[in-house]
């Protein structure tokens, strides 16, 4: 039978530890915690969780080193989570200073922009043809600027389109110069690509000057069907993703091409969620006991409590894991692929915890696997299903030596997608009250005489 802890006044674990050499009398915390014999490895999952469903905070999405792989770029109308979407923001500077450019002597061709595919990050139905448009900020993205999720600038100018096309990004195709990988071809506004060819020497000189003249560009993609697609370009790749002018020297007719670059230059991700008519809506902020969700981007986060773990003395913690059983979902619409655990800091802020930070390495660049948080298949009685194992040994120990009982912030959690700024997935999982699979924290702890 399921124990569940409760408070019992006038008792604690270190008066009951004075005892046990005497009888074994029932606790708060269930008599399995107790065992039959103390030196040795003693195993639980009937500590309380409680789980609540909440907002993500906004987050930087911006990027000036190259550092991201992909931007993500795409909507997705899911009848569980709501409608997402994402825009992508982007300077871009040329291959090289002052091209100048003799008007007199070359003849403007096209403006094509190439978009480098990132499988990794695309995320629902791309048999579904989508829309793509790119338009000329109307205010110039500041290089040195920090940009958020939460973050827009005005664009009202179309400078190309690409509508009813589908997505392709495991096809390989040939870029020129024998440069071939899997990539989007957008032809962009004539005029803009000879505003591009008429800048003058003075403005080329001052890499403020010709960000300010570019002012950037925005991309939005989208599908009116279900569940639409998110997908994902590597602005990164200079092979590519670029921006390609084509020119004709009049001299010769001899075709030539002139680059500009999104690598090292500012761009970021505006992300938008609306819950409107989904099943979660009337949950977010709420305690949830039958069904759990997470979704990444700067959509949902759980927050998860251990309410009287404080009280668990004398035990050394070997291994605590957070157990989570996700449910059935829509074909194209698979769960998350890394789940992450952050701690409170301070008032508002979130780190990771102590044991993804172990992970993770003192470089930040580890592996996750020693973490857990990936979705595996596990066979429970007859049926398959997929489950994540989130580490918090380390964690845990912290709250059960905690001595600042009051505090609750202290035997909190949060469950995260990650990376949240490349990842537009979701999951649901069963709730800790669940008959099926609920939610449990699986703890193998000895208790210290």
């Amino acid at each position: 039978m399921t124990k569940r802890f409760t408070v019992l006044a006038g008792f604690s674990f270190a008066i009951l530890a004075l005892l046990v050499s005497a009888c074994k009398k029932p606790t708060p915390f269930g008599a399995e915690l107790l065992g039959d014999s103390f030196a040795d490895l003693e195993f639980t999952d009937t500590i309380t969780v409680q789980c609540f469903l909440e907002r993500e905070d906004s987050i930087q999405t911006n990027d000036r080193s190259g550092a991201l792989n992909h931007f993500l770029c795409g909507k997705i109308n899911d009848p569980v989570f709501g409608q997402y979407s994402a825009e992508i923001y982007t300077l871009f500077q040329s291959q090289s200073l002052n091209p100048q450019f003799d008007t007199t002597k070359i003849v403007f061709d096209s403006l094509v922009l190439y978009l480098n595919y990132s499988s990794g990050g695309i995320y629902g139905d791309t048999l579904q043809p989508q829309n793509l448009r790119v338009y000329r900020l109307d205010q110039p993205l500041k290089y040195g600027k920090t940009y958020y999720s939460t973050s827009e600038i005005p664009a009202s100018e179309e400078i190309g389109r690409l509508d009813n096309f589908y997505p392709r990004p495991q096809r390989v195709d040939s870029l020129f110069d024998g440069v071939k990988g899997e990539f989007l071809r957008v032809r962009l506004n004539d005029d803009f690509g000879r505003a591009l060819m008429n800048i003058d020497s003075a403005t080329w000189l001052a890499d403020t000057a010709v960000y300010d003249f570019i002012r950037g560009m925005k991309i939005v993609c989208n599908s009116s069907s279900t569940p639409g697609a998110m997908l994902a370009f590597d602005l990164n790749d200079t092979k590519l993703s670029r921006i390609s002018m084509y020119y004709t020297q009049k001299s010769d007719t001899s075709s030539k091409r002139f680059d500009f670059f999104f690598r090292n230059t500012n761009k970021f991700t505006h992300f938008n969620n609306d819950y409107t008519g989904s099943e979660i809506n009337p949950r977010i902020g709420q305690q949830l006991e039958d069904k759990l969700y997470v979704h990444g981007m700067d959509g949902l986060k759980l927050r998860i409590t251990f309410p009287y773990a404080n009280n668990l003395d004398n035990i050394a913690v070997n291994k605590a894991q957070l157990v989570l059983t996700a449910g059935e979902d829509d074909p194209w619409l698979k769960p998350a692929d890394q789940l992450i655990l952050t701690e409170p800091r301070g008032d508002t802020a979130t780190v990771f915890t102590s044991d993804v930070l172990y992970a993770l390495g003192s470089t930040g660049t580890g592996s996750l696997a020693a973490f857990g948080g990936f979705p595996e298949k596990e066979i429970l009685g007859s049926t398959t299903k997929t489950r994540y194992r989130l580490t918090l040994s380390d964690k845990f120990q912290s709250v059960v030596d905690d001595d600042n009982a009051p505090d609750i912030r202290n035997r909190t959690i949060f469950v995260n997608v990650y990376p949240r700024t490349r990842s537009a997935k979701r999951a649901w999982f069963y709730g800790p009250k669940s008959s099926l699979f609920p939610a449990k924290l699986e703890l193998k702890y000895t208790i210290i005489r």
